[in-house]
This record gives structure tokens, sequence and C-alpha cells, in this order.
């Protein structure tokens, strides 16, 4: 069985930076900050998306929604070029 990307099996005995329980040899591990530790304790990191939709609800939660945004100019039956103000 493959390991887990960014871990490795323990060369010798230590322990855990993060939970402070012992490892054997032969474990596997990955970093935890800047030492070796428990997979299961090392910070989970978040995709792409999940930051995105992190970024969003913080965005509504502290008030400014999407409707906040500058309101559209286009009027019905026009075209985009009749109704926008030249630049």
């Amino acid at each position: 069985m493959p390991l887990p990307r960014g871990s490795v099996r323990a060369a010798y005995p230590g322990t855990c930076p993060a939970c402070f329980k012992d490892y054997a040899k032969g474990e596997i591990i990955t970093k935890v900050t800047d030492r070796w530790g428990h997979p299961g304790c090392a910070p989970r990191q978040m995709s792409a998306a999940e930051r995105e939709f992190a970024r969003n609800k913080a965005r509504i939660a502290s008030g400014e929604t999407f409707r906040g945004q500058r309101p559209s100019d286009w009027r019905r039956g026009a075209s985009p070029s009749s109704t926008r103000p030249a630049r």
C-alpha cells in the first residue's frame, strides 16, 4: 500500500510535537509544523474552492453582499451601448 503524499515511515522512534504522544519506528509520520508527527495531528490544507468559499462566506457575514455591488444600468429593450454612459 502506498504512503499518503508527504508521509514517510519513521526511521527511529520519536514524539509528536502536536499531541506529545510517542510514535514507534516504522510508523507513518508527516510534517507537523517544523517537526515530524502523526498524520492526524497535521493541520489540514484547504483546497482552492474551500478557500474561496470561506472568503465569500466571511464577506457575506460581514454585511458585504453581492447586492452591494454597482447596480446594472441595462434597460429592457435597449442595447448595452445605448444605455451605458460614454467613457
